[in-house]
């Protein structure tokens, strides 16, 4: 919680009208605030916070605003900014400073939201933790966040993203991590970085704000870029050049299992997350868990009990079909780790490639969608299907089928499907493949 006298402090706002004057959390969404929220009136693209807030003080305990006009201020408190959205980091960026206990920030191009799901999880057990819900990782789901510390957190996992040169130096201005998971560099937001040295550099931002780092020491590209870093870098991965590291790696139909290895220790590790990619987040998560103090006993539980997070690496059967569901984000080096995994879980069934567009890829997009083709074809996926326009480019390396909405390749799936197959759904968010599960699960009703 914070007081109405932090807010002020904070952002050197006015007091336009006085009601109550300690507060829960901020809130920039009406639909879900609760009475004893603030309300912060940010400015979209498309819409203005300002439009909600006379239906924000009629719910909420106040609200932070940069126009008064047409406000009944119903005997709540209102407090007059010159910038809403940078009072609202201000207020985070006060809080953060007055919080005397440990920041993890958690960035890379893929894997962030597991690792800080799995980070929060093992740290949990032992401190009151506080942690980036979903993949809120931006300017402003990050200040939300931290306007929830409590008097007792003791810990702040968050998950910090990028898509530009700065959006890491800006967040950690904010958030002044004093430790960092780097999980890896791929080819994340090229659009927006021009190359992946432009996307490792971004994401470097965070060296001189932090003292350790936690990083893949399997990604030799990532490593270089650490040369220069005087802080203390501890490394996880499969190798043995790696400080702690999963080893004897054993999959089954329904979950993994491996050595968590240390210089001087090695306990098993049992766990229901699919693929190489999920070893890589656990053990990179172990890792900070058992750096600041998690018992062996708590990361064996959690790690076992842990289920993949909506929408990322879920296994979903339908009708005999195995399907594996990853179709929250996509980028080359997911994808191509995705159609590992679908291949590996092949066996004796039938491989179904159900691929969408990648997108931020600016003048990579033809090459990337081009290499997709090759991955398919070197692969032996026995079916591929496409869902866009940039994906038709796989075509120019592989037999496939590409269709312009999820609904069209839906239909084309199931006269394909014979209850014998896994089935890979992946593509970039803005594709909605979510909407294939949908009408498959409907199918089955």
């Amino acid at each position: 919680m914070f007081t109405l006298d932090d807010l002020l402090t904070a952002t050197q706002g006015r007091v336009i009208s006085k009601g109550k004057e300690i507060f829960r959390e901020a809130s920039i969404d009406t639909r879900t605030i609760d009475k004893e929220d603030i309300f912060f009136a940010l400015r979209g693209s498309k819409r203005d916070g300002h439009e909600f807030v006379d239906e924000a003080l009629n719910k909420a305990a106040g609200a932070v605003v940069s126009k008064v006009e047409g406000i009944e201020y119903k005997d709540k408190t209102v407090v007059l900014v010159d910038d809403t959205l940078k009072s609202l980091q201000s207020l985070a960026k006060y809080l953060r400073r007055n919080f005397k206990g440990k920041v993890i920030a958690v960035i890379g191009s893929n894997g962030k939201t597991t690792t800080k799901e799995l980070i929060a999880s093992f740290l949990s057990k032992k401190y009151r933790t506080l942690k980036t819900e979903g993949n809120f990782n931006n300017n402003i789901g990050v200040p939300l966040c931290i306007s929830k510390i409590e008097k007792n957190t003791e810990i702040m996992v968050l998950e910090l993203g990028t898509n530009k040169p700065g959006d890491i130096r800006e967040l950690c201005e904010i958030v002044y991590p004093d430790y960092a998971l780097i999980t890896n560099i791929g080819y994340e937001h090229i659009e927006g970085f021009g190359s992946i040295e432009g996307v490792r550099e971004g994401e470097l931002e965070i060296l001189p704000y932090v003292r350790t780092v936690f990083v893949n020491g399997d990604d030799d590209f990532l490593m270089e870029g650490l040369k220069r870093y005087s802080g203390k870098i501890v490394t996880f991965g499969l190798s043995k050049k790696c400080d702690f590291r999963a080893e004897n790696i054993n999959f089954y139909n329904e979950h993994v299992e491996f050595d968590f290895c240390g210089e001087i220790f090695s306990f098993p590790v049992k766990s229901h997350l699919p693929g190489i990619h999920n070893i890589y987040n656990l053990t990179g998560a172990i890792t900070v868990a058992t750096f600041l103090g998690i018992s062996k006993g708590v990361i064996q539980e959690v790690s076992e009990s842990f289920s993949p997070i909506k929408m990322r690496g879920e296994i979903i059967k339908i009708d005999g079909v195995e399907i594996f569901f990853d179709a929250y984000n996509a980028n080359p080096s997911s994808m191509k780790v995705a159609l590992q995994e679908l291949v590996r879980r092949k066996k004796d069934r039938k491989a179904v490639a159900v691929l969408g567009d990648m997108m931020e890829l600016g003048s990579f997009t033809d090459l990337a969608h081009e290499e997709i083709g090759k991955w398919i074809r070197e692969m032996e996926i026995d079916l591929f299907i496409g869902v866009g326009k940039f994906i038709r480019n796989a075509l120019r390396y592989a037999n496939g089928y590409v269709f312009d909405d999820p609904k069209e390749a839906t239909e084309f799936l199931r006269e394909k499907l014979k209850g014998n197959e896994v089935v890979l759904i992946k593509g970039s968010r803005t594709m909605q493949l979510e909407k294939i599960l949908e009408i498959l699960k409907e199918g089955r009703q």
